[in-house]
């Protein structure tokens, strides 16, 4: 599925990249402004995506080392055996997409509009199996820095898969649909509201925290799963990568 080609290829090009320099006590440029603190460390930053993603890694790291949130080799083995299934299936599907598109463009009588479209569709499609041929051509080179950074993706997916799953159960809430999973916003704003009573972090830039909470009040930017749907029921009840 395109989703898990989207969410794969961002995973590995996140893979050993921060935002920006970090030590225990600081995050970010010492020469930007400061955003915030959280759980003592200092945040430099003037962007609010930038602020959420550290807000965010520190209290939900937090919250599962205080939960018992691991992964297991096994979740490990299996998340990365359904991984390699989809992304062969899909790029089987996109060969067969730009093999159409190619035949439908060699033929005659095509409307210009219809033309441009379809050109347009089988320029992405090969930058998209270009880049998966990069990817092939690395793990050939390094099989073995390969499958370290597939396995740490997975620890990842799969980690952040069960500390969403843990939120929900706890706060519930609705759940809206984001590239690498579902995701309990709800849950997340209720969590979030509930540190920051208590003094976990705090925003010192009144712009950057209006900007920083639009993400968790503003409906209007997520798709929502439907509510008291059997799908919303069970998309945080069992991996997406072993119902599909």
């Amino acid at each position: 599925m395109m989703r898990v080609l989207a969410a794969t290829l961002l995973a590995f090009c996140l893979v050993g990249v921060g935002l920006g320099t970090s030590r225990a006590d600081l995050y970010g440029d010492p020469n930007a402004p400061i955003a915030g603190k959280v759980l003592g460390t200092v945040i430099h930053t003037d962007d609010p995506e930038e602020l959420r993603y550290v807000i965010l890694r520190e209290l939900t790291d937090r919250y599962a080392s205080d939960k018992g949130i691991a992964v297991t080799k096994a979740e490990r083995d299996v998340y990365v055996k359904h991984l390699q299934r989809s992304m062969e299936q899909d790029r089987q599907r996109q060969e067969a997409r730009r093999d159409e598109l190619t035949r439908r463009l060699q033929g005659s009588g095509l409307p210009e509009s219809e033309r441009a479209s379809l050109a347009s569709e089988l320029e992405t499609l090969n930058g998209l199996l270009a880049t998966l041929d990069d990817m092939g051509g690395e793990a050939a080179e390094d099989p073995a820095e390969t499958a370290a950074a597939r396995d740490q993706v997975a620890d990842a997916f799969i980690r952040q898969w069960k500390i969403n799953r843990a939120l929900y159960q706890e706060y519930g809430g609705r759940i809206i649909f984001q590239q690498g999973g579902p995701e309990p916003l709800d849950a997340y704003r209720r969590f979030l509201e509930e540190r920051q009573a208590r003094g976990d972090f705090e925003i010192l830039d009144a712009d950057l925290e209006t900007r920083f909470w639009r993400y968790y009040i503003d409906d209007g930017i997520h798709s929502f799963y439907p509510t008291d749907s059997a799908e919303e029921a069970e998309v945080l009840r069992v991996p997406w990568w072993l119902s599909e």
